[in-house]
């Protein structure tokens, strides 16, 4: 195991620039998903729905479930594989060294995607063995995060305006794209809510 995890590689950049994306996504999708409902979902449902965004499509049919359900433990119980042999618990966060603790969710389902993404990006280890060498560079991930989502420079503020225009044109007209955007954060609220029911009549 040990030999293994010398060999995973994780570009660096490429950590940052993910995290970028993903905290600049969830930032909008979180302001859709306020404009929406009067009481706006856990910041962990629109986060959950930019993930599967991210995901690389390389990871199609059976890993892409596998995915979506350890976005689903990261989200909820800050852990995955709970109660199997290869249990993988996040370590806690310091969070007097964060400038956004409550960014702590972004953080956490961030490094599930980047394990997810960079093992597509090879054949030899699983997503797993990524876990020990992300948490080592968890504050690339906090630092990439905070740059998009609390959009800390014109670049990323540009780029959220165009991201906004660009989701609300994907179905059409912008009625269309918050009827199915309603649908979807709905829908991954209650299954995170049945996840974490689940999860805790296993404790």
């Amino acid at each position: 195991m040990i030999e293994e995890q010398k060999t995973v590689e994780i570009d660096q950049a490429e950590l940052y620039n993910l995290a970028s994306v993903m905290g600049l996504m969830s930032k909008a999708f979180e302001d859709w998903d306020k404009s929406i409902f009067a009481e706006a979902h856990d910041l962990s449902v629109p986060a959950i729905l930019v993930n599967v965004f991210l995901l690389d499509r390389k990871l199609g049919g059976e890993f892409f479930k596998i995915a979506w359900i350890s976005f689903l433990d990261v989200a909820s119980s800050r852990r995955i594989l709970p109660g199997t042999a290869k249990e993988v618990r996040w370590p806690e966060w310091d969070k007097e060294s964060l400038a956004h603790p409550e960014a702590i969710p972004l953080y956490d389902l961030c490094i599930m995607l980047a394990a997810w993404n960079f093992a597509a990006k090879q054949d030899e280890h699983p997503p797993e063995n990524f876990l020990g060498p992300l948490f080592t560079l968890s504050g690339v991930i906090v630092e990439g995060v905070d740059r998009g989502y609390y959009l800390q420079d014109e670049k990323s503020k540009k780029l959220y305006e165009e991201q906004r225009e660009s989701l609300a044109k994907s179905h059409g007209s912008e009625e269309e794209f918050v009827a199915a955007l309603s649908k979807q954060l709905s829908s991954i609220d209650e299954t995170l809510r049945q996840r974490k029911d689940s999860l805790l009549k296993k404790a």
